[in-house]
């Protein structure tokens, strides 16, 4: 979310399963999400600092900005990401 950064606005994919035992480290200033793509999905999601909900903002998974091809037309999605801003929204905003 780093405004001066070349690749604002940009994303990347990639895909996380148990078979190929990776992760994913997503530095401090970078937006993210997930999609599972099972029924039952584990997740370890880690933070570098306590969490603040107070301060956490959501970004519209499928904002025409971002362009992001989620391979889903109907995702299950939770309150607060349904109610998330456009990224023009969180730029004027922020």
């Amino acid at each position: 979310m780093r405004k001066n950064s070349k690749t604002f606005g940009h994303h990347f994919k990639i895909i996380l399963s148990e078979k190929k035992a990776r992760y994913l480290f997503v530095p401090k200033g970078f937006a993210h999400g997930f999609l599972g793509l099972e029924k039952e999905n584990i997740v370890l999601y880690s933070c570098s600092n306590y969490r603040y909900s107070n301060y956490e903002r959501s970004i519209r998974w499928n904002d025409k900005d971002l362009d992001i091809n989620w391979g889903i037309k109907k995702p299950i999605i939770s309150k607060r990401d349904s109610k998330a801003s456009t990224l023009k929204e969180y730029i004027k905003n922020k």
